[in-house]
């Protein structure tokens, strides 16, 4: 267990770090982009210089003095510390003058593409990185020189990328071994502490110089940095600013800098070893420190061991003494179900007789309206009031039947057909509406579309007990009793979690803001003989029967309740498959 805290902890300053360092590389991208933001911005106020204006204006040197080649060694000299020199082109891209004057040549310095599209756009631009000099890159800051709206020349200030990089990225640091480097997406090394390594292409270079190593992760690192653009990885390379010795393992957050022609990875590398010592380190404290407190704590409990056994007696005595008060408490328990069972068969009894009775009120009915209906034409003014009393005659009968077989203790009688849910909710709230008190608010939204295969009667009779049971815990203060259905879809990561089949169901929810029930009340809801009403005001049965009733339908009943807060009961029927 305590190697897993180490791994996991050391898993996690591993991220911290590797976010860390991710922030310095995006840090050099944001100092790159302001430096060369910087840089158009200084040559963009250099190209409204009159003087310069003046003579490209006048397409000639020997008319003009030599105060214009003053303000563009001013300017290098303000700006040498990247600076490789400083350039003034005619719109065709004929060198007019440079500074310093050691790089002058007679070749076009700037290639004819990129100078029309400076003509074009009138707007500064970026050339793409080129390498001047062995292990020295160089770009371009192309800035046209506009007059009205013509082009009279073009300013090139060229960058040593090598003075950039001690400016800007060299300082940066990743723990003792650390450094940041620049690349291009090609894999041409661009800026790099090692100045051998600078214009080499790589993963190429590694490859030939060692071939006996595996440069597997370097190829993944490769892929990531061109394919995701930004991110970190760990792989296994060697430190190419000391002696190169055997591989070791790194960590490498890069971003991606692009501007103009520009499209560079920028990566910051850092010693897996300077994070995971320390935390090695620490692991060793702790566990010495942890053995040490361990072997106090077992002197401690030994103590403590040795007095609780001169308490064994007392507390073997208490135990006694509440297993029989235990024991006589759940013999009154068992008394007073018997009695309440004993109440309930003579309930059934009775049921019975009142039934029976109730039927032989029926057959009449049901008999001479047969006989009248079988007389009548269907056009008969009449004849719907008598088919009407005919059917409510056949409901009462289906009820009595159902409550005769259950007054008996039998198996639930049952009638199932195909039914749409929305249709028992909407006569199971004709049954209850008119009986609800003024201060109870009932809210319908019924939803579902889909038929289930179920039982009229019984999924009204669950339905009528919940909404009874919401009207009690609501009659004193009042509140909103919420009806909805709807139809889902349950997966199989779900149908494992709630112990029902994949599939579509129907979900009734009757929802309620009355008293609530607590823990203790929600694990027994479902007993026989519990009831959380007072005495004479229920028998304990009604969620019972409802469970009952449901699980005959393959279903699922759900129940959540919070004391003061309210309850919400959401029951799950299969639907008909199509």
């Amino acid at each position: 267990m305590g190697y897993n805290n180490f791994i996991y902890h050391r898993d996690t300053v591993v991220e911290q770090q590797q976010e860390h360092i991710l922030t310095i590389a995006k840090s050099i991208s944001t100092s790159l982009e302001e430096s060369f933001n910087y840089k158009i911005n200084s040559l963009s106020l250099l190209s409204k210089e009159p003087l310069i204006v003046d003579m490209l204006r006048s397409r000639g040197l020997e008319d003009m003095d030599s105060s214009y080649e003053e303000v563009l060694k001013k300017f290098f000299s303000n700006y040498s510390d990247e600076m490789e020199r400083i350039s003034l082109l005619n719109p065709r891209g004929e060198l007019l003058y440079q500074w310093p004057a050691k790089y002058l040549t007679n070749d076009n310095i700037i290639d004819d593409s990129i100078i029309e599209n400076v003509l074009n756009s009138k707007e500064a631009f970026i050339g793409r990185e080129y390498l001047s000099y062995p292990n020295q890159f160089s770009i371009d800051i192309i800035q046209p020189v506009i007059s009205g709206n013509r082009v009279e020349g073009i300013l090139v200030s060229t960058i040593d990328l090598n003075k950039t990089y001690e400016k800007l990225i060299h300082p940066v640091k990743a723990g003792e071994k650390g450094y940041g480097m620049v690349k291009n997406k090609d894999g041409f090394i661009v800026m790099h502490p090692v100045k051998d390594q600078i214009g080499i292409e790589s993963l190429k270079v590694r490859k030939a110089q060692f071939p006996d190593v595996d440069w597997g992760e370097l190829e993944e690192l490769s892929r990531r940095q061109v394919e995701e653009g930004e991110g970190y990885y760990t792989y296994h390379s060697k430190w190419w600013q000391h002696d190169r010795e055997s591989l070791t393992k790194k960590i490498n957050a890069y971003t991606t800098f692009e501007n103009g022609n520009i499209a560079w990875i920028i990566s910051v590398q850092m010693d897996y070893k300077e994070i995971e010592e320390p935390i090695k380190g620490a692991f060793i404290n702790i566990s010495l420190i942890s053995l040490i407190i361990i072997i106090i704590l077992m002197s401690v409990f030994y103590t403590i061991f040795k007095i609780n056994k001169k308490r064994e007696a007392l507390e073997l005595e208490s135990k006694y003494l509440k297993k029989l008060n235990q024991a006589w408490q759940d013999l009154i328990k068992s008394e007073t179900m018997l009695r309440h069972s004993q109440k309930l068969q003579t309930i059934g009894t009775l049921t019975s007789g009142i039934v029976h009775e109730f039927n032989n009120l029926l057959s009449p009915i049901l008999g001479y309206s047969e006989i009248i209906l079988g007389d009548l034409d269907s056009d008969s003014p009449i004849y719907e009031d008598i088919l009407e009393i005919q059917k409510s005659a056949l409901k009462a009968k289906e009820i009595m039947d159902y409550t005769l077989a259950y007054s008996r203790q039998d198996k639930i009688f049952s009638l199932f057909e195909k039914l749409q849910i929305n249709d028992v909710i909407k006569e199971s709230i004709k049954l209850i509406k008119a009986i609800l008190p003024y201060n109870i608010e009932m809210v319908e939204d019924l939803s579902s579309s889909h038929f289930i295969h179920g039982d009229l009667t019984q999924l009204q009779q669950v339905l009528i007990n919940l909404y009874n049971n919401s009207y009690h815990a609501m009659k004193e203060k009042g509140g909103v009793l919420e009806i909805s259905s709807k139809d889902i879809y349950i997966s199989h990561k779900e149908s494992g979690d709630m112990n029902l089949s994949n599939g579509h169901y129907v979900v009734i929810q009757v929802k309620d803001d009355g008293i609530g029930m607590d823990e203790k009340t929600l694990e027994h809801i479902f007993d026989h003989f519990f009831t959380t009403k007072d005495t004479g005001q229920g028998t304990g049965l009604g969620m019972a029967v409802v469970k009952e009733i449901i699980d005959k339908h393959n279903g699922k009943i759900l129940i959540n309740s919070e004391l003061n807060i309210g309850t919400s009961v959401k029951i799950y029927i299969p639907v008909i498959k199509e």
